[in-house]
Parts: structure tokens; C-alpha cells; sequence
């Protein structure tokens, strides 16, 4: 639990020394269903719906799909397609398309779990498409006798195709809390901060994000 408790801190830092930026309050919100493919594929579709400007405007709708292989209990492979809808502060709407390709790799320890996740990412419309690559490490407990699973995730993006440092344009911080509501469907809820870096005004997000996962 202590390991928890200093990631919550260090999210609480990062968010009061973000004040001097631009900010933005905004609500996520998405559900999803997933069933069997094949004996070790997982094929997974989801839906959602995203507000900004202080959760007053809609600003993004989104239709996933995905297969997930997994290759054993700690490895596993996955790509995927995203149909975006965006919209700017005039009301204009943007078609955009992702294209991704993730490898993950879990390790537990004890009632502990360890996921890490690299994403290769090709998003645009038409010929203008931007790539980039996608770090995340997720650390989660599994609390004795208790339903609620906590966990902390950091996500970094990189421009260029390029793991440095100097081509890190965006972090994610994430704290959420996981919830069976019976044995197919599960309630996500989270606080996550977002903040843009190496650019000349840089943006931080503050977003509250509920999930309703479905296993078929």
C-alpha cells in the first residue's frame, strides 16, 4: 500500500505545480464489451465520449475495435482501429483514423501486478497522418477482502518514433479504481492528469473518467 500511497502524492505534486500552465477540467467517459475469438484471442469493441473546456462542450466521439492475442500468461500482442470524430471551440467536426499496434507484458508479485505496454500509434486523415510511440507502466493492488482494486498508471508519448527524453510531447498520470459489479461487468473510475511538455504553451488536463467494461 505504500507504493500507492506515494504514487497518489506525487500526482497531487505534479497537479499544483500545473497551475501556471493553461488548464482544462474534462469528463471521459466509455463502455466496452469484449467476448472469446479464438482460444487465445479476445476481441474487444468500444465506445466513447469525451467533454472539455470545464466539461461544457463535447470535444471528441470514438469507436474502437481490437483483437488482443495472447501468447502466454505474461506476454500478449494487440492491434487495433479507432474511428474518431473531433470537435474544435467553433463546433467544427474532424474525422480522424488510428491505426495501433501494442505489446504487453504483465508480471505479479504477490497481490501485486505490473503491466507495461508499448504502443506504436499512426493517427490522421487521409495522407497527413502523425506516428507515435506510447510508453505506459501500471502498477495495481488486489486489497484483501475488499473489491476495490487501485492502481496507478504513467504513460509517456514520444514524437519522431524516437524513446528520449527530449521527444517526450505529453504524460499521463492516472489513478483509478476498479469495481466488479458482478462477475461481466466491471466499473472503472479515475482522476488523471495530462500534461504537455517541449512545446511553447504547454496544456494540463485534468480529467475525470468513468469506464463500464462487459465481458460477453
Amino acid at each position: 500500500m505504500r507504493i500507492i500511497q506515494n504514487s497518489i502524492l506525487i500526482l497531487l505534486l505534479f497537479t499544483l505545480d500545473s497551475f501556471s500552465q493553461e488548464n482544462d477540467f474534462q469528463v471521459w467517459s466509455a463502455i466496452s464489451a469484449n467476448d472469446k475469438f479464438t482460444y487465445k484471442t479476445d476481441f474487444y469493441l468500444k465506445y466513447g465520449v469525451r467533454f472539455r473546456e470545464n466539461a461544457s462542450l463535447l470535444s471528441k466521439v470514438y469507436t474502437e475495435i481490437k483483437f488482443k492475442y495472447k501468447y502466454n500468461k505474461r506476454l500478449a500482442l494487440s492491434l487495433g482501429f479507432r474511428d474518431i470524430n473531433e470537435w474544435n471551440r467553433e463546433i467544427i467536426r474532424e474525422q480522424k483514423n488510428r491505426y495501433f499496434a501494442d505489446v504487453h507484458f504483465r508480471k505479479k508479485h504477490k497481490r501485486f501486478l505490473i503491466n507495461f505496454r508499448n504502443r506504436f500509434q499512426k493517427q490522421g486523415k487521409l495522407s497527413n497522418y502523425n506516428n507515435i510511440l506510447r510508453q505506459s507502466i501500471s502498477l495495481s493492488y488486489n486489497i484483501r477482502k475488499n473489491k476495490i482494486d487501485p492502481s496507478f498508471t504513467t504513460e509517456f508519448f514520444y514524437k519522431d518514433l524516437n524513446f528520449s527524453l527530449s521527444n517526450i510531447n505529453k504524460i499521463r498520470y492516472t489513478f483509478s479504481l476498479s469495481y466488479p459489479i458482478n462477475k461481466d461487468l466491471d466499473l472503472d473510475i479515475a482522476y488523471r492528469l495530462q500534461q504537455q511538455l517541449n512545446v511553447v504553451n504547454p496544456e494540463t488536463f485534468y480529467i475525470f473518467e468513468g469506464k463500464l467494461s462487459y465481458d460477453l
